[in-house]
């Protein structure tokens, strides 16, 4: 201290900023580290994150091609929806590339595309659980021939561009679906649970081979003979 007093006053000024300096660097220092610390921690968290999301099956839409196929076995017209989308799913003939598939049948409950003629009044607010994405390009199962794009309301504008399966699955080539030709639900085998009665037309179906509206809505029949008569299939949408 005493060799410090006798020093000019401007060195010790001098001396007295380099401790200033010296202290507020140290600090910045330890700021920094803290900063550092924070942004590596952000940093793994993004990075796990981002593992634990790439895990997850990707739609359909993000991959750049949905597909659509007709599965080559009778659909179980008493499975429920769930059921049908199932089978859908353990189809044989269902596309390579793991995708997810959901069938388009409607039960008016658990899956339904309108409640007003082509959805016009509520657009696809009045979606359950539908199966087909709005302004989506659908192809067929070789991922290459175009089906058609579907509109702001999820639903097909008619005529496709082709149809959904160009090989007879089938002696009729039917496929079940229960909507009527506005994509409003209709007789569904109530709610795909029955195959009875006998007498009535309860399943609606459509003819996979057709372009027009036929493709969905063609006509109805006994839910037996949809099954055992006609062998319908299912149409299978990729999510």
């Amino acid at each position: 201290m005493r060799i410090f007093k006798n020093l000019p006053n401007s060195f010790r000024i001098t001396m007295g900023m380099i401790g200033i300096v010296t202290c507020f660097t140290l600090v910045s220092c330890e700021t920094n580290n803290t900063d550092n610390t924070t942004a590596t921690s952000a940093l793994a968290l993004v990075a796990i994150n981002n593992s634990t999301s790439s895990t997850a099956t990707p739609s359909c839409s993000t991959t750049g091609t949905c597909k659509i196929f007709i599965t080559n076995s009778t659909a179980p017209v008493t499975a429920g929806v769930s059921g049908i989308d199932a089978h859908c799913n353990n189809a044989t003939n269902k596309p390579s590339g793991g995708g997810t598939y959901k069938a388009l049948v409607t039960d008016g409950t658990s899956r339904r595309a309108c409640t007003s003629a082509n959805c016009t009044t509520g657009g696809t607010s009045e979606h359950i659980d539908w199966v087909l994405k709005p302004n989506q390009q659908y192809k067929r199962k070789d991922g290459t021939t175009v089906i058609g794009t579907t509109n702001a309301n999820g639903l097909f504008p008619i005529p496709l561009t082709n149809s959904m399966e160009p090989n007879l699955l089938n002696s009729t080539n039917y496929v079940i679906t229960g909507i009527n030709a506005d994509w409003i639900n209709s007789n569904d085998c109530e709610n795909w649970t029955t195959r009875a009665p006998a007498t009535s037309p309860n399943g609606l179906f459509g003819r996979h081979q057709e372009t027009d509206m036929r493709a969905f809505a063609f006509a109805g029949t006994t839910c037996a003979d949809l099954e055992d008569f006609y062998n319908a299939k299912a149409i299978c949408v990729e999510q």
